[in-house]
């Protein structure tokens, strides 16, 4: 049996005004999901479990099959797993944005969608200026994401590093940021690493040069999303497969790391609207003639719902449908023995610009998927269906076994 798993991430959303009254799903010209709920079946799950922060570190755990209660210790060292990055067992990894900060707003969580090439330069200039005076070291990652290892201290023990309440950026755009910075004990470390950034890159040559060409500076680091690293039962002994994972974000091919699957290298891949869909995807059924299980992950939806942008967020969708979905759909109609599911991680919602719990839709179809009846992909159609998998993770669980799938032992 051969898998596929597919995530539009923050696909999911509440009704738009501007969209007449519809999701951005209901909007979307979506054929080629509206096909898999045709040859297969639609309804709810819900990627985030009660009490757990809604967001695609919890929701994509959720996604490979893990029980996040289990296994979540943290986003950054998620991500400095794909790194190749070891913590020392005083040091925990944080997330390091480079954000746009505005008369005392976050004007912009990704310093107008920073390149790799010139966010790597900044860090570089961060560890010269700041690596003197903390005791942290930047690591570069990807546009405006990366990561900062920071090692215990007498004014931030390591259990006051893990526990300190850290707002994600993309939870406060176009908000007032002071009241986000980080709190509890040894704050007063991270939020002056903070505000010493500020002083230094506004003057950075990459920032003069962005101001020069109309787009926007990177002001700040905003530190985030820390922790130790996790332990994840690897794929091999948890369903007996082997796979590969295709995504731009670190944080998704972290957990593919962890899990013990390939993490495939795809150029042009940007975690944007202009990323490489036809790569990513031609690189994944590549993959399938040689393993099992492929998770193929798009971070776009949630990006642009993050910016507050419909237009931007259907377009998204309909990217993610014509050519990721259609192009996968197309495999499994040629391959009896092969299974598609398609969904988001969580919610992300325009109207807030940040993610939200609650069930989301699923659609499957393939070998020993179940039909229900429906026709269309969306949040009512699933809704509707009658089928709620209350913990995410059980849904993907049965999903990944050779059985058909037995709704009732998702429950």
């Amino acid at each position: 049996m051969k898998y596929l798993i597919l995530v539009g991430d923050g696909m999911a959303d509440y009704p738009v005004p501007t969209l007449g009254n519809r999701t951005p799903i209901e909007a979307a010209d979506t054929p080629a999901m509206d096909a898999v709920v045709a040859r297969g079946m639609v309804g709810q799950f819900c990627p985030i479990p009660e009490g757990l922060p809604p967001g695609s570190d919890i929701g994509n755990l959720s996604m490979f099959g893990y029980n996040p209660r289990e296994s979540f210790r943290g986003r950054a060292p998620i991500e400095a797993a794909n790194q190749g990055i070891t913590l020392a067992d005083n040091e925990v990894a944080f997330r390091c944005n480079l954000v746009t900060l505005e008369d005392g707003r976050m004007r912009d969580f990704t310093a107008d969608h920073i390149s790799s090439e010139e966010a790597a330069e900044l860090v570089v200039q961060l560890n010269a200026h700041l690596g003197g005076e903390f005791p942290a070291v930047f690591h570069p990652g990807v546009s405006y994401r990366h990561l900062c290892i920071v090692p215990a201290t007498p004014e931030a023990s390591l259990a006051a590093l893990v526990s300190m309440n850290c707002t994600p950026p993309h939870n406060i755009t176009d908000q007032e940021y002071a009241p986000h910075l980080p709190s509890g004990e040894g704050k007063e470390m991270i939020r002056a690493m903070m505000r010493r950034s500020q002083e230094v890159l506004p003057e950075l040559p990459v920032n003069q040069a962005r101001l020069a060409a109309g787009k926007l500076p990177a002001t700040s680091i905003w530190l985030w999303g820390q922790g130790k690293a996790p332990h994840m039962e690897s794929y091999r002994s948890k369903f007996g497969l082997t796979g590969a994972v295709v995504s731009a974000v670190d944080l998704v091919k972290g957990m593919g790391v962890l899990a013990g699957l390939d993490v495939l290298k795809v150029d042009g891949t940007t975690g944007w609207i202009d990323t490489n869909y036809e790569g990513k995807v031609e690189a994944a059924l590549q993959a399938l003639e040689t393993r099992d299980f492929v998770f193929i992950h798009l971070e776009a939806p949630d990006e642009t719902a993050h910016q507050g942008k419909p237009d931007l967020k259907v377009k998204a969708i309909e990217d993610f449908d014509h050519r990721v979905v259609a192009r996968c759909l197309e495999y499994v109609e040629g391959h009896p023995e092969s299974r598609m599911l398609v969904a988001p991680d969580h919610f992300t919602l325009l109207s807030t610009k940040t993610h939200a719990s609650g069930p989301v839709p699923f659609a499957a179809c393939g070998a020993g998927i179940p039909t229900g009846g429906q026709s269309a992909y969306s949040e009512n159609t699933a809704a509707a269906s009658g089928v709620l998998i209350e913990d995410g993770y059980r849904l993907i669980q049965q999903f990944l076994q050779p059985a058909p799938l037995d709704l009732e032992h998702c429950q």
